[in-house]
Formats: C-alpha cells, sequence, structure tokens
C-alpha cells in the first residue's frame, strides 16, 4: 500500500547578503524577524486574560507556505512585495537584500532499535495475513535469491546479505503480524502450560503415569476434532475460515473438559471393581452409566457456542468448543475405555 521513506527533494534556502544590508542601513535583526514573519511565523505579543493564569502567547504568520513550498518565481514575487526600512526611514525591498540558493533536503532518516530502516505497509484482502506472508516470503526469496545470500529466522524474518558489497539487511514482519505471532506464541505456551499442570494434578490423584497419560492422549484426540471442524467450516462457508487466536483459546478449554469426561468413567470403573465387579465389565458399565452425562455436557457446550460460530472473531472459539467437545465425547467413550481395557493399569 505505501513506502514510509523520505527521499532527497529541492527546496530554496533564504540567504542575508549581511553586507548589502548593513550598507543600506538594515537592521539585520529586523530583516530576520521580517523573514520569520513572512514564513516560519513567531511569536509578537502576549495578550493577559482575567479568566485565565498564563499570559496567552500572540502568534503571527504572513505567509501560508514555506520557501520550499514555491517555485523560484514566486519566492521572488513574494520577497519583492516585502519591506523593510532602513535607518533614514526608507522602505528597501527584501528581495534585494536577500540571495535565494537553492539547495538539496536530504529525507529523514528512520531507525528502529539503533539501526536504520525502511517501512513498508500492505493489507490483505479478507484473509488472514500467515497465508499471503508466506507466498510473499517465497517470491522475495525467488527474486532476491541470484544477488543476495539469504537465511531465514525465525518463522517468517529473513537475513540478506549483498554478494557483492557485503551488506546486510534484515527483512523483519512487523505490526499486526508480530501481534499474531507473539499472540499464538503465548496461546501455545499457555497451552503446553495447561498439559503439564493437569497431567501431574492426575499423577497426584491417582498415584499412576500410566493413567494420567491416557487421560492426555484423549485431550490430545480432541484437538484433532477442532482440525477437522475448521476444515469442515472452510468448505461450508463462503469465505475463507482460519484458525484464529481464539480458536487457541479453545484448544485450552478442551483440555479440561476431556479430562472431566476421563475422570467420570475412570472413577466410577474404580469404584465398581472395589465391589467386585471384574475389570472389563466395570470399564463398559462405567462408560455406559456415563455416556448420558457426558453427551448432555457435549449437547450444552455444542448449543451454547452454536452463536459464536458466525462472529469474525470469535468464530475460531465456537468451531474449537462444538467439534472439539464432540470429538472429546468419542475419546472419552471409546478410545479411554479400550486404552484401561488392554492396558493392566487398573489390575490392582
Amino acid at each position: 500500500m505505501d513506502t514510509l521513506e523520505d527521499e532527497p527533494y529541492e527546496i530554496f534556502k533564504l540567504k542575508v547578503n549581511t553586507k548589502r544590508a548593513l550598507a543600506m542601513g538594515v537592521d539585520l535583526k529586523v530583516l530576520n524577524d521580517t523573514l520569520y514573519l513572512a514564513y516560519e511565523g513567531m511569536v509578537i505579543e502576549a495578550q493577559n486574560r482575567e479568566d485565565y493564569p498564563w499570559q496567552v502567547p500572540l502568534f503571527l504568520r504572513l505567509e501560508n507556505h514555506k520557501p520550499s513550498d514555491e517555485s523560484k518565481e514566486e519566492l521572488e514575487n513574494l520577497l519583492a512585495s516585502l519591506f523593510v526600512p532602513n535607518a533614514q526611514g526608507a522602505l528597501i525591498p527584501i528581495i534585494e537584500l536577500v540571495n535565494i540558493e537553492p539547495s538539496i533536503q536530504e529525507g529523514a532518516i528512520f531507525s528502529k532499535n539503533l539501526q536504520t530502516m525502511q517501512t513498508i505497509t500492505a493489507q490483505t484482502d479478507l484473509v488472514s495475513q500467515v497465508y499471503p506472508l508466506i507466498e510473499a516470503r517465497r517470491a522475495i526469496m525467488e527474486r532476491l535469491e541470484n544477488e543476495f545470500e539469504i537465511t531465514t529466522q525465525g518463522l517468517f524474518n529473513l537475513n540478506l546479505i549483498h554478494k557483492e558489497t557485503k551488506e546486510p539487511i534484515k527483512l523483519v514482519w512487523d505490526g499486526e503480524m508480530k501481534v499474531t505471532l507473539d499472540t499464538f506464541a503465548d496461546l501455545g505456551s499457555a497451552f503446553i502450560t495447561a498439559l503439564v499442570i493437569i497431567f501431574f494434578l492426575m499423577v497426584i490423584y491417582y498415584k499412576s503415569f500410566a493413567l494420567s497419560a491416557i487421560i492426555i492422549i484423549g485431550s490430545f484426540l480432541s484437538i484433532i476434532g477442532v482440525i477437522l471442524g475448521h476444515w469442515v467450516m472452510d468448505l461450508a462457508v463462503s469465505g475463507t475460515f482460519f484458525v484464529t487466536a481464539t480458536s487457541m483459546i479453545g484448544f485450552i478449554a478442551l483440555m479440561g473438559i476431556n479430562s472431566r469426561n476421563s475422570l467420570l468413567i475412570i472413577d466410577f470403573a474404580k469404584s465398581l471393581m472395589q465391589e467386585g465387579m471384574s475389570k472389563k465389565d466395570a470399564i463398559a458399565h462405567a462408560a455406559a452409566t456415563r455416556a448420558k452425562p457426558i453427551f448432555l455436557t457435549v449437547i450444552t457446550v455444542v448449543l451454547a457456542s452454536a452463536m459464536l460460530t458466525l462472529d469474525p472473531v470469535f468464530g475460531g472459539l465456537g468451531v474449537s468448543l462444538i467439534f472439539g467437545s464432540l470429538a472429546s465425547m468419542v475419546a472419552s467413550l471409546v478410545f479411554v475405555p479400550v486404552l484401561l481395557d488392554i492396558g493392566k493399569i487398573m489390575d490392582n
């Protein structure tokens, strides 16, 4: 869309001819003040007001444009219309006391982290910025591979070294893209942290790493449902449906839902085994008995999250909760009982 970079441009500078001004009896301060009034402006007086505790400065400027905004002819005409008095009271045209000198004004140097920076702004067309960014990154690497030595840094950033001049250049994707990556990184860390905490809580509760691992495996199976859910929604809606930061929030929420479903079956099966029921019958009876509350929980989550699916921000959260809960139900009622039955975890 735009490139934020200043290029050198031509300007006109007004240089006072000091010798000529003094020879004509013109006060240099009056001449300089007049030039400032004409272009830059200056405070000429202050107003005192009873309802205001400080003096109000009165700023005056005779011309709305700076010398660099005008052509040389326009500048000469304006200076010819301005006069300053000399010591004898005669009015001297300013054009006779200054020289107009063309000059080159260097552009501003933008920097970040003590490095010279050029900013390029872009906006994607109704899609997540990640996908066109991947395509742009690939195109940049193909376009510059003959001129630069290119190495990747992180997920998207590039380090380029010119093969002839050895000048290093860093291509850094910032702005909304950086916010997105930071958000996904933080939510990913939160997901892993929640996973570890739940695992060790289960170890403390059951005093068994194997049982805790079964619960965590069931939670991972629910994530497959989330991914399939986003794929189905992408096919169902007219636009493109993306995995968003709110989808990651759904990942974390599903950890608790799936763990609860597995706990219902495992605890009930253990209590039945303590009453003398065989392991296989206890697991089957527990799964059949707890299927109804698990199903009702999933239906509640699905109905409550249905309205979120159409929201542009929280649509990912709604899809994660709906399809993740359905996958969690299947994992709890099928995979968890099977893993409990084929293992020797609950034999003692």
